[in-house]
Formats: structure tokens, sequence, C-alpha cells
């Protein structure tokens, strides 16, 4: 049987969400702040959330890749963990509601090479646009999620942390959560592990 293990980016291969930080130091903290008491009063969808949180953001992307690259902390033993997934012949794919445009940078200066999906970016005047990855609407959560881009066939095991993660992390075979998601998945006593870093992750597969 293939084994394909997702991962999402922020909060979960990083050990914070600098996705929100970004759209608060380059963009409108007032906005920022509104949004997301729309998204945790579920008034909003999370695509409607990024997308505000980043339209009043009109810095370079070279100013924001340079400090995002300075604030980055990996989350400890992410690259024993990819090592590991090669030896395994493992397919892992880096599944982001995030943008390329500022994933791509960090992974590359670890000299981490894997597959990403994630949404991109277009940098304009009047502020950034968001270029979503997924247009198709999911007949379970009802939003443009995650879900769809898991593979059809072979075991799935999912790794995150939070929001973007819930309806994906449903759909896998093996989920290893923490912070938001392991509540969300705990209060309604679907399965997980917990983790703290990815050498729990790591000693939990081998």
């Amino acid at each position: 049987m293939t084994r394909t293990i997702v991962v999402d980016y922020d909060g979960t291969i990083t050990e914070e969400d600098l996705l929100q930080q970004v759209s608060v130091l380059f963009g409108d903290p007032a906005v920022v702040s509104e949004v997301e008491e729309a998204l945790r009063e579920e008034r909003i969808s999370l695509r409607e959330e990024i997308t505000r949180e980043y339209a009043p953001v009109r810095a370079p992307l070279e100013e924001v890749v340079d400090w995002v690259l300075e604030h980055v902390r990996i989350r400890p033993g992410f690259r024993e963990f990819v090592e590991l997934t090669r030896e395994r012949g493992w397919r892992v794919v880096v599944l982001s509601s995030g943008f390329v445009e500022l994933i791509r940078p960090t992974l590359e200066r670890g000299g981490i090479d894997v597959e990403i999906l994630a949404n991109s970016v277009v940098v304009e005047p009047s502020g950034w646009r968001v270029i979503w990855r997924e247009e198709t609407t999911c007949t379970v959560c009802g939003e443009e999620c995650k879900r769809g881009a898991l593979p059809g066939d072979g075991e799935v095991i999912y790794i995150g942390d939070g929001i973007s993660d819930r309806c994906a992390a449903l759909a896998s075979d093996r989920v290893f959560a923490t912070r938001g998601l392991a509540r969300y998945l705990e209060d309604r006593a679907v399965e997980f592990e917990r983790f703290d870093d990815f050498f729990d992750i790591v000693r939990a597969l081998s």
C-alpha cells in the first residue's frame, strides 16, 4: 500500500503561524482583528479571512520574504522527518493555506526539498491579491478546503494544527495534531496522536 504524508505549514512545520503576523506587520492590524473575530464566530470563511487580511499589504514581496527568513523557526525534527520518509519511499506533501512565495524560500534555506501545494500571491499597488490553489467547493464542509488535495488511494497521514486542517484531517487514515486541531478533534472524540515536534512523529512512524 502506498503511503502519503500531508503536512500543514504555518504553525505545524513552523513553530509559529507567521501568516497572520505578516498581515499585522505589513497590513492593517484593525482589519486582521476584525476578520479573526469573524472567523472565530464562523461568520466568514477562512478564504475570506485571508483575502481580507492581505488586501491592505502593499510591501514588496522581497521585503516580506526577508522578514520571514529572519523570524521563522522550523519545528525541531522536521529535517529528520523528511529523511525518514525518503528512506521509506513515502510521499510527503506540504499542503498550506499560505503562500508558496513565503514557504519555498524558508524550506530551501534549510536544504529541504519537498512537494508544496499552496496558494500564491500577486503583489499589486492596491494590495496583495491571493491566487487560490483550490477552486472546488467541498461537499462535506462547504468551503474550498484541503480535503480535495488528498490522494484518492493508499494510506493518508495528516499532520496539522489549525482551522484549515480540520476537514482534511477528518478524511485521513491517521492524524497527528497539536494546538487548535487537537482540541477540535478531542471535542469530537476523533482519534489522533499529539505531537510537540517532529521527533515525536519520527518515533511514532518508526
